[in-house]
C-alpha cells in the first residue's frame, strides 16, 4: 500500500511499480492540422495478477497491460478508437521500472531526453508524437501521495505533466499529416 509520507523519486518514478496493484500512464491532449483540430487519447494500464503470484512459470500472468488509444476528428464527425491487451513478457508486452518504458507489441510510449514519445499504429489511424514537458511536474495531494477513500492506505503515488508541447504525424487511413498541439499526463 501507498502510505502517508510517501516521496516520489524521478525518473525512478516515472517508470513502472510491479508490487503495486495497479497504475497508468494517461496522456490526453489536443491537436492542430492542415484538416482542423483534433483530439487525442493515450492510455497504458498495468494491473499486477495477485491470482499468479505463486505459479512459479515463467509464463504466468503475473501483470497484465492494457492500452486504449483514440483520435477525435471534428471535421470528419469521427472518433477512431483502439485498444490492446496482453501479458508482461519480454519483448512482446511490458511497463518497465526506471523510466516510463511501457509496450504492448507494436504500441508504446517512452520517456527519454526530456520528452515522450508515443507510437501508436491502431486501426484505421495511427499517431506518432512527441510530446515535451514546458513546466516542472505536478505533484498531486500532499506532495504526491494522493487519498482516494477514508483509509490512508486507501490512497495512490500520483504526479501529473500539465502541460506537454505536441508534435508529430497522425495518420487517418492514408493521409498523413503534420501535427502540433498540447496534452496533460497522468
Amino acid at each position: 500500500p501507498v502510505r502517508p509520507g510517501l516521496r516520489l523519486a524521478f525518473p525512478a518514478d516515472f517508470g513502472a511499480h510491479p508490487l503495486h496493484r495497479l497504475e497508468w500512464w494517461y496522456v490526453t491532449g489536443h491537436l492542430e492540422s492542415p484538416r482542423g483540430p483534433m483530439g487525442f487519447q493515450v492510455t497504458f494500464f498495468r494491473l499486477r495478477n495477485k491470482a499468479a503470484d505463486g505459479n512459479l512459470s515463467r509464463f504466468a500472468p503475473t501483470q497484465l497491460l492494457f492500452a486504449h488509444a483514440a483520435l477525435a476528428d471534428p471535421a470528419h464527425g469521427r472518433l477512431r478508437h483502439d485498444q490492446r491487451i496482453g501479458r508482461a513478457f519480454a519483448t512482446l508486452a511490458e511497463a518497465r521500472e526506471g523510466d516510463t518504458d511501457v509496450f504492448i507489441d507494436d504500441w508504446s510510449l517512452r520517456r527519454g531526453d526530456n520528452r515522450y514519445v508515443a507510437r501508436i499504429p491502431g486501426d484505421g489511424f495511427a499517431l506518432d508524437l512527441a510530446l515535451v514537458p514546458t513546466q516542472p511536474l505536478l505533484l498531486q495531494g500532499e506532495a504526491g501521495y494522493s487519498r482516494k477513500g477514508p483509509k490512508p492506505t486507501q490512497a495512490s503515488g500520483y504526479y501529473s505533466e500539465p502541460h506537454l508541447a505536441v508534435s508529430g504525424t497522425v495518420t487517418v487511413g492514408a493521409e498523413r499529416l503534420a501535427v502540433t498541439g498540447g496534452a496533460w499526463l497522468d
